[in-house]
């Protein structure tokens, strides 16, 4: 596979209604869109910066100029010789790498002619995907859960993180309203101290949440292990685990029970790969998650997870909140995400005009 032609072009997406989380709140999801050509065909991949991978739009756009360059004309017998150049084009900025990595892999997979889950050995086509509330009034909270399990959701991730008190109230209203069928988890986006974390958790101990996803800042490992060796809620690492070094850090230190995998954070298929294999070899289950995405990185990330025995829990549902997606073909049914049965990622892009 030669790469011939690399486009790319950003767009900002209005999402349906404002999202907050502990670390803030935000109006519209910032893409970055990649077109690769190989062949005659097309491989496509999108990236969204955050604060997790110190990105903008400014700084992928610029990584991308650099990446344009260094990869055309380049040849792989592997898509993930592709993440072995890139490493070498530019350092870190892994939400950019993500775009173009899966681009790749989308194109690998069409010449192979199969779903992209099917080409990295995978047998399922679908899994059951949460859909999450973020951080808003208890009453809101509470018309959110019921609209989304009229909706076919089976599990619902409830934001918190600001302030303990009010949290606890609002997951409480939320149980009482979805029952005890409907799997709970949360998720601090390291917002608490340790010490509100572990209260929090032994407060929360009765409402059966699956689990608590990264309760505290990303570079206190040790207040990780505490909660890890204490809460009565197994605690998920996120925000502190960007490579398969991060992986290793957290489990010799005991830091987690779980990961949470984003292909923006990690850099791509690839690199979540790597990641999630030192996870399994931990002994550690492992969820794919998103940042603002869309439907077709939101199929990646979906592909991927299918693939992978230790990818236990979906997070992928960012694509649900956009006003304006211009791809599709992904399909929600009965709680479940489920991937086209078409060649590579599946999934059509049209151009805003």
């Amino acid at each position: 596979m030669e790469i011939e032609l690399i486009e790319s072009a950003t767009l900002q997406i209005p999402r349906k209604e404002r999202f907050t989380i502990a670390r803030g709140s935000s109006d519209v999801a910032e893409t970055v869109w990649v077109f690769v050509h190989s062949g005659g065909l097309v491989g496509q991949g999108c990236g969204a910066p955050s604060e997790v991978t110190h990105e903008t739009l400014l700084t992928m756009t610029e990584t991308m100029k650099t990446l344009v360059k260094g990869l055309r004309g380049a040849e792989f017998h592997q898509p993930n010789e592709g993440a072995d150049l890139m490493d070498k084009l530019v350092p870190g900025t892994p939400a950019a790498k993500a775009a173009v990595d899966m681009a790749v892999f989308d194109l690998a997979a069409q010449v192979a002619g199969v779903p992209l889950c099917r080409y990295l050995g995978g047998t399922r086509d679908r899994m059951v995907t949460d859909t999450t509330i973020g951080i808003m009034s208890t009453a809101n909270a509470v018309v959110h859960a019921k609209r989304w399990v009229e909706e076919g959701f089976r599990a619902l991730k409830v934001k918190i993180g600001t302030n303990p008190t009010g949290d606890l109230e609002r997951l409480r209203a939320i149980r009482a309203v979805v029952g005890d069928k409907i799997e709970i988890r949360i998720d601090g986006n390291e917002g608490y101290t340790w010490g509100q974390a572990l209260q929090f958790a032994r407060s929360a101990k009765d409402l059966n949440i699956a689990f608590f996803e990264q309760p505290i800042p990303a570079t206190d490992l040790e207040g990780m292990r505490v909660l890890t060796e204490s809460s009565p809620i197994p605690i998920m690492a996120d925000e502190m685990v960007l490579t398969p070094n991060d992986a290793k850090k957290v489990r010799w230190g005991n830091a987690a029970r779980m990961v949470n995998l984003k292909l923006m954070k990690h850099g791509g298929i690839a690199r979540a790969m790597e990641v999630d294999t030192v996870c399994s070899s931990a002994g550690y289950p492992t969820m794919v998650g998103c940042m603002g995405e869309p439907e077709l990185s939101i199929a990646a990330g979906l592909h991927f997870a299918l693939a992978s025995p230790n990818v236990r829990w979906l997070d992928l549902d960012s694509h649900f909140n956009l006003a304006s997606d211009p791809s599709s073909g992904l399909a929600f049914k009965n709680g479940h995400l489920v991937v086209p049965n078409k060649p590579g990622l599946g999934i059509t892009v049209k151009w805003p005009s």
